[in-house]
């Protein structure tokens, strides 16, 4: 059996796996904030309010390319390169 503190590092571990994915797809304008928001409540890894620079862009690539999804890293460098994120979450 699942000891409780595993059950709660198991969720959290998915809540922060949802909020890197949330957060491909609000900078990669695949939905909006209020679009992803309807959807599934829109867990980011970041405050919503939180300016996206090269920083946020970079912990995504590095997020994805440990999960080896180069589709996602090519991307959001693409991303990164054209400077249309100089936004935060909300205003994307």
């Amino acid at each position: 059996m699942n000891s409780p503190e595993r059950e709660i590092e198991s969720q959290q571990e998915e809540s922060y796996e949802e909020s890197m994915q949330n957060a491909y797809i609000l900078i990669t304008n695949q939905l909006s904030f209020e679009q992803l928001f309807d959807y599934n409540g829109c867990k980011l890894p970041y405050h919503p309010k939180k300016k996206i620079n090269d920083e946020v862009i970079n912990e995504l690539i590095d997020y994805f390319c440990t999960l080896e999804e180069y589709e996602k890293c090519s991307q959001l460098k693409k991303t990164k390169e054209t400077k249309k994120y100089n936004k935060n979450f909300i205003n994307l």
